[in-house]
Protein backbone atom coordinates (compact mmCIF):
# COMPACT_ATOMS: atom_id res chain seq x y z
CA UNK A 1 0.00 0.00 0.00
CA UNK A 2 2.53 2.37 0.01
CA UNK A 3 1.93 3.73 -3.21
CA UNK A 4 -1.08 4.51 -2.67
CA UNK A 5 -0.21 6.33 0.54
CA UNK A 6 2.43 8.26 -0.87
CA UNK A 7 0.45 9.05 -3.84
CA UNK A 8 -2.20 10.39 -2.06
CA UNK A 9 -1.08 12.80 0.59
CA UNK A 10 1.01 14.24 -2.66
CA UNK A 11 -1.71 14.73 -4.90
CA UNK A 12 -4.52 15.98 -2.09
CA UNK A 13 -1.89 18.07 0.29
CA UNK A 14 -3.43 21.34 -1.19
CA UNK A 15 -6.77 22.64 -1.31
CA UNK A 16 -7.79 22.31 -5.13
CA UNK A 17 -11.04 22.99 -6.71
CA UNK A 18 -11.90 21.35 -10.16
CA UNK A 19 -14.34 22.14 -12.40
CA UNK A 20 -14.73 19.26 -14.84
CA UNK A 21 -17.78 18.62 -17.72
CA UNK A 22 -18.07 14.66 -17.58
CA UNK A 23 -20.57 12.43 -19.41
CA UNK A 24 -22.74 15.74 -20.06
CA UNK A 25 -23.07 17.02 -16.77
CA UNK A 26 -21.20 19.73 -14.73
CA UNK A 27 -18.82 18.22 -12.30
CA UNK A 28 -17.07 20.18 -8.90
CA UNK A 29 -15.02 18.08 -7.11
CA UNK A 30 -13.32 19.50 -3.74
CA UNK A 31 -9.91 18.29 -2.57
CA UNK A 32 -9.57 19.56 1.41
CA UNK A 33 -6.03 19.51 2.45
CA UNK A 34 -4.82 16.12 4.86
CA UNK A 35 -4.15 16.76 8.21
CA UNK A 36 -1.43 15.94 10.25
CA UNK A 37 -3.03 12.61 11.08
CA UNK A 38 -3.93 11.69 7.69
CA UNK A 39 -6.85 12.37 7.05
CA UNK A 40 -8.82 12.91 4.54
CA UNK A 41 -11.82 14.66 2.91
CA UNK A 42 -13.19 14.72 -0.36
CA UNK A 43 -16.29 16.43 -1.30
CA UNK A 44 -17.86 16.25 -5.05
CA UNK A 45 -21.23 16.96 -6.21
CA UNK A 46 -23.40 17.13 -9.87
CA UNK A 47 -26.24 18.39 -10.69
CA UNK A 48 -28.15 15.96 -8.57
CA UNK A 49 -26.10 14.75 -6.35
CA UNK A 50 -23.28 15.67 -3.53
CA UNK A 51 -20.91 13.13 -1.84
CA UNK A 52 -18.91 13.67 1.33
CA UNK A 53 -15.92 11.12 1.59
CA UNK A 54 -13.61 11.16 4.86
CA UNK A 55 -11.05 8.95 4.88
CA UNK A 56 -8.41 7.92 7.22
CA UNK A 57 -5.30 4.64 7.06
CA UNK A 58 -5.18 2.61 4.09
CA UNK A 59 -8.46 0.79 2.60
CA UNK A 60 -8.56 -2.19 0.60
CA UNK A 61 -11.85 -2.94 -1.44
CA UNK A 62 -13.02 -6.57 -2.96
CA UNK A 63 -12.53 -7.75 -5.98
CA UNK A 64 -15.46 -6.83 -7.37
CA UNK A 65 -15.60 -3.36 -5.89
CA UNK A 66 -18.32 -3.80 -3.71
CA UNK A 67 -17.32 -4.37 -0.08
CA UNK A 68 -14.30 -2.97 2.27
CA UNK A 69 -12.03 -6.07 3.14
CA UNK A 70 -9.87 -4.12 5.59
CA UNK A 71 -8.82 -0.57 7.14
CA UNK A 72 -5.58 -0.04 9.29
CA UNK A 73 -6.02 0.07 12.81
CA UNK A 74 -7.28 3.01 13.53
CA UNK A 75 -9.00 3.78 10.38
CA UNK A 76 -12.29 4.51 9.25
CA UNK A 77 -14.17 5.26 5.94
CA UNK A 78 -17.57 7.62 5.93
CA UNK A 79 -19.29 8.19 3.05
CA UNK A 80 -22.45 10.36 2.65
CA UNK A 81 -24.60 11.09 -0.21
CA UNK A 82 -27.45 13.51 -0.47
CA UNK A 83 -29.65 13.40 -3.41
CA UNK A 84 -32.70 15.20 -4.17
CA UNK A 85 -32.59 16.17 -0.49
CA UNK A 86 -32.53 11.88 0.36
CA UNK A 87 -28.94 11.66 2.48
CA UNK A 88 -27.27 8.07 2.86
CA UNK A 89 -24.51 7.08 4.21
CA UNK A 90 -22.21 4.57 6.04
CA UNK A 91 -19.24 4.93 8.57
CA UNK A 92 -16.86 2.03 8.70
CA UNK A 93 -14.27 2.13 11.28
CA UNK A 94 -11.59 -0.06 12.25
CA UNK A 95 -10.30 -1.00 15.76
CA UNK A 96 -7.21 -1.02 17.49
CA UNK A 97 -7.00 -4.94 15.99
CA UNK A 98 -8.24 -4.50 12.42
CA UNK A 99 -11.87 -5.35 12.80
CA UNK A 100 -14.01 -3.51 11.12
CA UNK A 101 -17.56 -2.24 12.73
CA UNK A 102 -20.25 -0.76 9.49
CA UNK A 103 -23.07 1.64 10.38
CA UNK A 104 -25.43 3.04 7.69
CA UNK A 105 -27.97 5.93 8.19
CA UNK A 106 -31.29 7.11 6.51
CA UNK A 107 -31.00 10.43 7.09
CA UNK A 108 -30.11 10.97 10.54
CA UNK A 109 -31.77 7.45 11.42
CA UNK A 110 -29.50 4.32 11.86
CA UNK A 111 -30.83 1.35 10.15
CA UNK A 112 -29.63 -1.99 10.62
CA UNK A 113 -26.12 -2.84 8.00
CA UNK A 114 -27.85 -5.82 6.47
CA UNK A 115 -29.10 -5.69 4.25
CA UNK A 116 -29.68 -1.84 3.44
CA UNK A 117 -26.67 -1.01 4.26
CA UNK A 118 -24.14 -3.46 2.81
CA UNK A 119 -26.37 -3.25 -0.24
CA UNK A 120 -26.05 1.03 -0.38
CA UNK A 121 -22.42 0.26 -0.18
CA UNK A 122 -22.43 -2.11 -2.94
CA UNK A 123 -24.23 0.67 -5.41
CA UNK A 124 -21.91 3.33 -4.34
CA UNK A 125 -18.30 2.27 -3.73
CA UNK A 126 -16.58 1.66 -7.23
CA UNK A 127 -18.33 4.86 -8.06
CA UNK A 128 -16.39 6.49 -4.87
CA UNK A 129 -12.88 4.62 -5.22
CA UNK A 130 -12.99 6.47 -8.76
CA UNK A 131 -13.48 9.71 -7.65
CA UNK A 132 -10.82 9.41 -4.61
CA UNK A 133 -8.13 6.70 -5.75
CA UNK A 134 -8.90 4.72 -2.57
CA UNK A 135 -7.12 1.42 -2.68
CA UNK A 136 -5.17 2.54 -5.97
CA UNK A 137 -2.51 0.56 -6.25
CA UNK A 138 -4.33 -2.72 -5.40
CA UNK A 139 -7.03 -2.28 -8.17
CA UNK A 140 -4.62 -1.16 -10.74
CA UNK A 141 -2.73 -4.57 -10.35
CA UNK A 142 -5.85 -6.66 -9.79
CA UNK A 143 -7.10 -5.16 -13.04
CA UNK A 144 -3.69 -6.00 -15.00
CA UNK A 145 -2.93 -8.76 -14.04
CA UNK A 146 -6.60 -9.61 -15.09
CA UNK A 147 -7.07 -8.00 -18.27
CA UNK A 148 -3.81 -6.06 -19.50
CA UNK A 149 -2.76 -2.61 -20.45
CA UNK A 150 -6.29 -2.45 -22.15
CA UNK A 151 -8.15 -3.23 -19.22
CA UNK A 152 -6.32 -0.97 -17.03
CA UNK A 153 -7.01 2.01 -19.69
CA UNK A 154 -10.49 1.37 -20.05
CA UNK A 155 -10.45 1.70 -16.18
CA UNK A 156 -8.71 5.21 -16.25
CA UNK A 157 -11.20 6.62 -18.75
CA UNK A 158 -13.96 5.83 -16.21
CA UNK A 159 -11.59 7.88 -13.36
CA UNK A 160 -12.63 12.10 -13.46
CA UNK A 161 -9.83 13.33 -11.50
CA UNK A 162 -6.19 13.80 -13.20
CA UNK A 163 -4.74 13.61 -9.39
CA UNK A 164 -6.41 9.96 -9.49
CA UNK A 165 -5.70 8.84 -12.37
CA UNK A 166 -2.13 10.42 -11.61
CA UNK A 167 -2.36 7.47 -9.05
CA UNK A 168 -2.95 4.42 -11.24
CA UNK A 169 -0.22 5.31 -13.10
CA UNK A 170 1.92 5.28 -10.46
CA UNK A 171 0.68 2.25 -9.44
CA UNK A 172 1.01 0.70 -13.18
CA UNK A 173 4.63 2.24 -13.70
CA UNK A 174 5.83 0.80 -10.14
CA UNK A 175 4.61 -2.15 -10.15
CA UNK A 176 4.92 -3.75 -13.51
CA UNK A 177 7.69 -4.12 -16.14
CA UNK A 178 6.21 -2.88 -19.54
CA UNK A 179 6.81 -3.86 -22.28
CA UNK A 180 8.27 -1.86 -25.65
CA UNK A 181 4.38 -1.35 -27.19
CA UNK A 182 2.80 -1.42 -23.67
CA UNK A 183 4.81 1.65 -22.46
CA UNK A 184 3.86 3.73 -25.70
CA UNK A 185 0.56 3.35 -25.01
CA UNK A 186 0.72 4.07 -21.36
CA UNK A 187 2.59 7.38 -22.74
CA UNK A 188 0.03 7.66 -25.18
CA UNK A 189 -2.61 7.49 -22.41
CA UNK A 190 -1.13 9.84 -20.16
CA UNK A 191 -1.18 12.47 -23.05
CA UNK A 192 -4.80 12.02 -23.96
CA UNK A 193 -6.01 11.35 -20.81
CA UNK A 194 -4.55 13.63 -18.32
CA UNK A 195 -6.05 17.35 -19.08
CA UNK A 196 -3.20 18.79 -16.04
CA UNK A 197 -0.09 19.79 -17.45
CA UNK A 198 1.69 19.71 -13.71
CA UNK A 199 0.19 15.76 -13.40
CA UNK A 200 1.55 14.79 -17.00
CA UNK A 201 5.12 16.33 -15.73
CA UNK A 202 5.02 14.71 -12.68
CA UNK A 203 4.66 11.46 -14.40
CA UNK A 204 6.71 12.22 -17.25
CA UNK A 205 9.32 13.19 -14.80
CA UNK A 206 9.28 10.53 -12.14
CA UNK A 207 9.23 7.87 -14.88
CA UNK A 208 11.62 9.35 -17.80
CA UNK A 209 14.02 6.59 -17.38
CA UNK A 210 11.27 4.13 -18.45
CA UNK A 211 10.28 6.17 -20.95
CA UNK A 212 13.58 5.97 -22.86
CA UNK A 213 14.35 2.25 -22.80
CA UNK A 214 14.15 2.16 -26.63
CA UNK A 215 14.40 4.50 -29.22
CA UNK A 216 10.60 3.65 -30.19
CA UNK A 217 9.71 4.89 -27.06
CA UNK A 218 11.85 7.57 -26.58
CA UNK A 219 10.20 9.10 -29.70
CA UNK A 220 6.71 8.17 -28.30
CA UNK A 221 7.75 10.24 -25.00
CA UNK A 222 8.53 13.26 -26.70
CA UNK A 223 5.55 13.31 -28.61
CA UNK A 224 3.87 13.41 -25.69
CA UNK A 225 5.97 16.21 -23.99
CA UNK A 226 4.95 18.00 -27.17
CA UNK A 227 1.35 17.87 -26.73
CA UNK A 228 1.94 19.37 -22.73
CA UNK A 229 0.14 23.44 -22.94
CA UNK A 230 2.57 24.73 -20.29
CA UNK A 231 5.58 25.63 -21.47
CA UNK A 232 7.22 25.69 -18.05
CA UNK A 233 6.18 21.63 -17.54
CA UNK A 234 7.57 21.33 -21.06
CA UNK A 235 10.72 22.16 -19.85
CA UNK A 236 10.83 20.31 -16.87
CA UNK A 237 10.41 17.29 -17.73
CA UNK A 238 13.32 17.98 -20.72
CA UNK A 239 15.80 19.22 -18.29
CA UNK A 240 15.09 16.20 -16.10
CA UNK A 241 16.13 13.64 -18.04
CA UNK A 242 19.70 12.21 -16.82
CA UNK A 243 19.59 9.32 -19.64
CA UNK A 244 21.54 9.32 -22.70
CA UNK A 245 19.27 9.72 -25.64
CA UNK A 246 20.44 8.05 -28.55
CA UNK A 247 21.17 11.27 -31.23
CA UNK A 248 21.61 8.88 -33.55
CA UNK A 249 18.79 7.61 -34.50
CA UNK A 250 17.27 10.43 -36.87
CA UNK A 251 13.44 9.72 -35.79
CA UNK A 252 14.89 10.49 -31.71
CA UNK A 253 16.48 13.59 -33.04
CA UNK A 254 13.38 14.93 -34.90
CA UNK A 255 10.70 14.02 -32.13
CA UNK A 256 12.94 15.37 -29.68
CA UNK A 257 14.24 18.73 -31.36
CA UNK A 258 9.77 19.06 -32.49
CA UNK A 259 9.04 18.89 -29.15
CA UNK A 260 11.74 22.16 -28.25
CA UNK A 261 10.09 23.71 -31.16
CA UNK A 262 6.85 23.65 -29.99
CA UNK A 263 7.18 25.51 -27.06
CA UNK A 264 6.34 29.45 -27.16
CA UNK A 265 8.62 30.61 -24.36
CA UNK A 266 12.05 31.47 -25.30
CA UNK A 267 13.52 31.14 -21.93
CA UNK A 268 12.62 27.67 -21.89
CA UNK A 269 13.71 26.72 -25.00
CA UNK A 270 16.91 28.66 -24.82
CA UNK A 271 17.45 26.44 -20.79
CA UNK A 272 16.24 22.76 -22.01
CA UNK A 273 18.78 23.33 -24.54
CA UNK A 274 21.87 24.46 -22.83
CA UNK A 275 21.26 21.49 -20.97
CA UNK A 276 21.08 18.89 -23.56
CA UNK A 277 24.45 20.43 -24.75
CA UNK A 278 26.78 20.14 -21.46
CA UNK A 279 24.50 16.68 -20.96
CA UNK A 280 24.32 14.53 -23.37
CA UNK A 281 26.98 13.57 -26.68
CA UNK A 282 24.95 13.93 -29.64
CA UNK A 283 25.77 13.32 -33.85
CA UNK A 284 26.51 16.20 -36.27
CA UNK A 285 23.07 15.49 -37.56
CA UNK A 286 21.66 16.50 -34.06
CA UNK A 287 24.13 19.68 -33.67
CA UNK A 288 22.57 20.84 -37.12
CA UNK A 289 18.84 19.92 -36.20
CA UNK A 290 19.61 21.39 -33.01
CA UNK A 291 20.88 25.46 -34.48
CA UNK A 292 17.76 24.83 -36.89
CA UNK A 293 15.59 25.06 -33.85
CA UNK A 294 17.99 28.02 -32.74
CA UNK A 295 17.09 29.67 -35.75
CA UNK A 296 13.50 29.79 -34.84
CA UNK A 297 13.90 31.63 -31.83
CA UNK A 298 12.66 35.38 -31.13
CA UNK A 299 14.59 36.06 -28.68
CA UNK A 300 18.33 36.84 -29.59
CA UNK A 301 19.57 36.84 -26.12
CA UNK A 302 18.66 33.59 -25.89
CA UNK A 303 19.55 32.27 -29.44
CA UNK A 304 23.05 34.04 -28.30
CA UNK A 305 23.23 31.95 -25.07
CA UNK A 306 22.80 29.10 -26.64
CA UNK A 307 25.33 29.17 -29.75
CA UNK A 308 27.70 30.01 -26.64
CA UNK A 309 27.44 27.00 -25.20
CA UNK A 310 28.61 25.17 -28.30
CA UNK A 311 32.08 24.07 -27.73
CA UNK A 312 32.38 20.66 -29.71
CA UNK A 313 31.07 21.35 -33.06
CA UNK A 314 32.36 19.64 -35.50
CA UNK A 315 32.61 22.46 -37.97
CA UNK A 316 34.32 20.16 -41.19
CA UNK A 317 30.91 19.01 -41.35
CA UNK A 318 29.24 21.69 -43.84
CA UNK A 319 25.49 20.62 -42.36
CA UNK A 320 26.87 22.02 -38.94
CA UNK A 321 28.64 24.57 -40.05
CA UNK A 322 25.99 26.16 -42.52
CA UNK A 323 23.71 25.84 -40.12
CA UNK A 324 25.72 27.50 -37.39
CA UNK A 325 26.14 30.42 -39.71
CA UNK A 326 22.63 30.33 -40.59
CA UNK A 327 21.73 31.11 -37.16
CA UNK A 328 23.66 33.92 -36.59
CA UNK A 329 22.60 35.55 -39.96
CA UNK A 330 18.69 35.08 -38.24
CA UNK A 331 19.38 36.99 -35.05
CA UNK A 332 18.25 40.93 -35.16
CA UNK A 333 20.68 42.06 -32.66
CA UNK A 334 24.08 42.81 -33.81
CA UNK A 335 25.48 42.73 -29.97
CA UNK A 336 24.38 39.09 -29.70
CA UNK A 337 25.64 38.08 -32.95
CA UNK A 338 28.88 39.67 -32.48
CA UNK A 339 29.29 38.45 -29.34
CA UNK A 340 28.47 35.11 -31.03
CA UNK A 341 31.04 35.66 -33.99
CA UNK A 342 33.66 36.17 -31.70
CA UNK A 343 33.31 33.21 -29.43
CA UNK A 344 33.56 31.21 -32.91
CA UNK A 345 37.28 32.83 -33.23
CA UNK A 346 37.94 32.34 -29.51
CA UNK A 347 36.54 28.40 -29.76
CA UNK A 348 37.11 26.93 -33.08
CA UNK A 349 40.05 27.00 -35.75
CA UNK A 350 38.24 27.94 -38.82
CA UNK A 351 39.20 26.14 -42.34
CA UNK A 352 38.93 28.77 -45.35
CA UNK A 353 35.49 27.66 -46.40
CA UNK A 354 34.18 28.34 -42.63
CA UNK A 355 36.42 31.85 -42.62
CA UNK A 356 34.75 32.61 -45.88
CA UNK A 357 31.22 32.26 -44.33
CA UNK A 358 32.19 33.72 -41.08
CA UNK A 359 33.49 37.06 -43.04
CA UNK A 360 30.01 37.00 -44.93
CA UNK A 361 28.37 37.03 -41.45
CA UNK A 362 29.95 39.78 -40.19
CA UNK A 363 29.48 41.53 -43.54
CA UNK A 364 26.00 41.16 -42.74
CA UNK A 365 25.73 42.75 -39.43
CA UNK A 366 24.57 46.66 -39.73
CA UNK A 367 26.81 48.50 -36.88
CA UNK A 368 30.02 49.43 -37.29
CA UNK A 369 31.09 49.04 -33.42
CA UNK A 370 30.17 44.97 -33.92
CA UNK A 371 31.96 44.50 -37.34
CA UNK A 372 34.76 46.29 -36.08
CA UNK A 373 34.99 44.31 -32.49
CA UNK A 374 34.98 41.14 -34.60
CA UNK A 375 37.08 41.98 -37.36
CA UNK A 376 39.87 42.94 -34.87
CA UNK A 377 39.63 39.67 -32.93
CA UNK A 378 40.68 37.48 -35.68
CA UNK A 379 44.17 36.15 -35.09
CA UNK A 380 44.60 33.81 -37.79
CA UNK A 381 43.76 34.19 -41.14
CA UNK A 382 45.58 33.54 -43.96
CA UNK A 383 45.07 37.07 -46.24
CA UNK A 384 48.09 35.66 -48.91
CA UNK A 385 45.21 33.61 -50.19
CA UNK A 386 43.31 35.86 -52.86
CA UNK A 387 39.95 34.73 -51.77
CA UNK A 388 40.03 35.14 -47.97
CA UNK A 389 41.72 38.52 -48.53
CA UNK A 390 39.21 39.60 -51.07
CA UNK A 391 36.50 38.78 -48.60
CA UNK A 392 38.93 40.06 -45.52
CA UNK A 393 38.72 43.61 -47.22
CA UNK A 394 35.33 43.38 -48.54
CA UNK A 395 33.71 43.63 -45.15
CA UNK A 396 36.34 46.59 -44.25
CA UNK A 397 34.82 48.47 -47.29
CA UNK A 398 31.09 48.31 -46.18
CA UNK A 399 31.59 49.75 -42.73
CA UNK A 400 30.13 53.02 -43.13
CA UNK A 401 32.39 54.47 -40.16
CA UNK A 402 35.76 55.76 -40.92
CA UNK A 403 36.64 54.80 -37.68
CA UNK A 404 36.46 51.54 -36.77
CA UNK A 405 37.23 50.92 -41.04
CA UNK A 406 40.61 52.56 -40.27
CA UNK A 407 41.00 50.97 -36.51
CA UNK A 408 39.99 47.63 -38.45
CA UNK A 409 43.11 48.22 -41.44
CA UNK A 410 44.99 49.52 -38.42
CA UNK A 411 45.10 46.26 -36.56
CA UNK A 412 45.54 44.45 -39.86
CA UNK A 413 48.48 45.78 -40.50
CA UNK A 414 50.05 45.34 -37.25
CA UNK A 415 48.86 41.42 -36.84
CA UNK A 416 48.49 40.01 -39.78
CA UNK A 417 51.06 38.67 -42.43
CA UNK A 418 50.43 40.56 -46.15
CA UNK A 419 51.77 39.33 -49.60
CA UNK A 420 51.77 41.68 -52.43
CA UNK A 421 48.18 40.74 -53.43
CA UNK A 422 46.88 41.22 -50.10
CA UNK A 423 48.64 44.54 -49.32
CA UNK A 424 47.10 46.06 -52.62
CA UNK A 425 43.77 44.68 -51.13
CA UNK A 426 44.49 46.85 -47.92
CA UNK A 427 45.75 49.95 -49.75
CA UNK A 428 42.37 49.70 -52.41
CA UNK A 429 40.15 49.79 -49.25
CA UNK A 430 42.50 52.38 -47.36
CA UNK A 431 41.68 54.52 -50.48
CA UNK A 432 37.90 54.83 -49.95
CA UNK A 433 38.09 56.07 -46.55
CA UNK A 434 36.53 59.71 -46.54
CA UNK A 435 38.18 60.86 -43.65
CA UNK A 436 41.72 62.21 -44.42
CA UNK A 437 43.06 61.87 -40.95
CA UNK A 438 41.71 58.37 -41.22
CA UNK A 439 43.05 57.61 -43.98
CA UNK A 440 46.38 59.45 -43.26
CA UNK A 441 47.00 57.00 -40.39
CA UNK A 442 46.41 54.32 -41.90
CA UNK A 443 48.70 55.00 -44.74
CA UNK A 444 51.61 56.25 -42.91
CA UNK A 445 51.35 52.69 -40.76
CA UNK A 446 51.16 50.93 -44.11
CA UNK A 447 54.62 52.72 -44.79
CA UNK A 448 56.43 51.07 -42.40
CA UNK A 449 55.58 47.70 -42.99
CA UNK A 450 54.83 46.90 -46.60
CA UNK A 451 56.14 46.04 -49.74
CA UNK A 452 57.89 48.36 -51.89
CA UNK A 453 57.33 46.99 -55.15
CA UNK A 454 56.29 48.77 -57.47
CA UNK A 455 52.53 47.53 -57.77
CA UNK A 456 52.23 47.91 -54.01
CA UNK A 457 53.81 51.00 -54.41
CA UNK A 458 51.61 52.05 -57.18
CA UNK A 459 48.39 51.27 -55.09
CA UNK A 460 49.91 53.37 -52.20
CA UNK A 461 50.56 56.29 -54.47
CA UNK A 462 46.79 56.19 -55.84
CA UNK A 463 45.92 55.89 -52.47
CA UNK A 464 47.11 59.14 -51.50
CA UNK A 465 46.15 60.69 -54.25
CA UNK A 466 42.42 60.37 -52.53
CA UNK A 467 43.49 63.18 -50.05
CA UNK A 468 41.39 66.35 -50.44
CA UNK A 469 43.59 67.89 -47.15
CA UNK A 470 47.38 69.06 -48.34
CA UNK A 471 48.36 68.32 -44.44
CA UNK A 472 47.68 64.98 -44.48
CA UNK A 473 48.62 64.67 -47.93
CA UNK A 474 52.38 66.12 -47.71
CA UNK A 475 52.66 64.75 -44.04
CA UNK A 476 52.23 61.12 -45.30
CA UNK A 477 53.82 61.25 -48.62
CA UNK A 478 56.70 62.86 -46.53
CA UNK A 479 56.89 60.08 -44.31
CA UNK A 480 56.48 57.65 -47.00
CA UNK A 481 59.88 58.63 -49.05
CA UNK A 482 61.84 58.82 -46.11
CA UNK A 483 61.71 55.33 -45.60
CA UNK A 484 64.77 52.74 -45.72
CA UNK A 485 63.11 50.74 -48.10
CA UNK A 486 61.80 53.20 -50.48
CA UNK A 487 62.95 52.87 -54.35
CA UNK A 488 63.15 54.99 -57.53
CA UNK A 489 59.85 54.32 -58.41
CA UNK A 490 58.38 54.81 -54.71
CA UNK A 491 60.02 58.59 -55.53
CA UNK A 492 59.41 59.83 -58.65
CA UNK A 493 55.35 58.38 -57.49
CA UNK A 494 55.31 60.55 -54.47
CA UNK A 495 56.82 63.38 -56.11
CA UNK A 496 54.13 62.81 -59.17
CA UNK A 497 51.22 62.82 -56.30
CA UNK A 498 52.33 65.69 -54.93
CA UNK A 499 51.90 68.04 -57.86
CA UNK A 500 48.24 67.35 -56.62
CA UNK A 501 48.94 69.21 -53.46
CA UNK A 502 47.18 72.62 -53.20
CA UNK A 503 49.71 74.19 -50.28
CA UNK A 504 52.89 75.15 -51.36
CA UNK A 505 54.17 74.49 -47.56
CA UNK A 506 52.38 70.87 -47.79
CA UNK A 507 54.00 70.57 -51.09
CA UNK A 508 57.79 71.90 -49.82
CA UNK A 509 57.60 69.68 -47.25
CA UNK A 510 57.41 66.78 -49.79
CA UNK A 511 60.41 67.93 -51.94
CA UNK A 512 62.39 68.81 -48.63
CA UNK A 513 62.41 65.06 -47.72
CA UNK A 514 62.86 63.94 -51.30
CA UNK A 515 66.00 66.21 -51.16
CA UNK A 516 67.17 64.58 -48.28
CA UNK A 517 66.94 61.16 -50.05
CA UNK A 518 70.09 59.60 -52.06
CA UNK A 519 67.83 59.65 -54.80
CA UNK A 520 68.16 62.99 -55.19
CA UNK A 521 71.27 62.61 -57.16
CA UNK A 522 69.82 60.33 -60.00
CA UNK A 523 69.28 62.40 -62.88
CA UNK A 524 65.13 61.12 -63.56
CA UNK A 525 64.46 61.53 -60.23
CA UNK A 526 65.98 65.52 -60.32
CA UNK A 527 63.93 66.02 -63.05
CA UNK A 528 60.57 64.69 -61.48
CA UNK A 529 61.94 66.90 -58.45
CA UNK A 530 62.14 70.10 -60.58
CA UNK A 531 58.81 69.40 -62.58
CA UNK A 532 57.10 69.17 -59.02
CA UNK A 533 58.68 72.18 -57.55
CA UNK A 534 57.65 74.48 -60.45
CA UNK A 535 53.85 73.82 -59.94
CA UNK A 536 54.81 75.96 -56.34
CA UNK A 537 53.33 79.56 -56.74
CA UNK A 538 55.59 80.89 -54.09
CA UNK A 539 58.55 81.93 -55.53
CA UNK A 540 60.33 81.76 -52.13
CA UNK A 541 59.55 78.75 -51.72
CA UNK A 542 60.42 77.79 -55.04
CA UNK A 543 64.16 79.01 -54.40
CA UNK A 544 64.26 77.06 -51.41
CA UNK A 545 63.61 73.87 -53.17
CA UNK A 546 66.21 74.75 -55.75
CA UNK A 547 68.51 75.83 -53.38
CA UNK A 548 67.91 72.55 -51.36
CA UNK A 549 69.41 70.37 -54.61
CA UNK A 550 71.93 72.81 -55.97
CA UNK A 551 75.00 70.95 -53.88
CA UNK A 552 73.56 67.05 -54.57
Amino acid sequence: MKIHNISIIKHLSVLLLLVMVTGGYSQTLVYNSCNDDGKRQYRFSDSFTDYDVQVKGNIVVNDNDTRIVSISPGGYLKISKKTFGNKRSVVIESDSKGELNFEYYEGRTQVAWEPEGKKWLEDVLLDVVRRTGIDAEGRTKRIYNKSGLDGFLEEIDEIYSNSVKGMYFDALLTNFSLNENETISAITAISMEIESNSERGRLFRQYSDQFLTTNPVTVAYFEGISKMSSNSERGSVLRKISKEIDFNDPKVTEAYFGCIDKMDSNSERGSVLRKLISNQDMSDAAYARLLLSVQKFSSNTEMGSVMRSLKKLNLSNQDVSEAWFNAVDKMSSNTESGSTLRFMLNNYDLSKSNMLRFLGSVKKLSSNTEMGSVMRSIKNIDLKDPDLSNAFFMVVKVMSSNTESASVLRYTIKNHTLNESAWQDLLATTKMLSSNTEKGTVLRLAADKMSFSDAVVDSYIIACNQFSSSTEHGMTLSVFVQKDKATKHAIIGALGSARMIISNTEKSRVLTAVASTSFISDKEVREEYMATAHTLTSDSQYRSAVESIENK
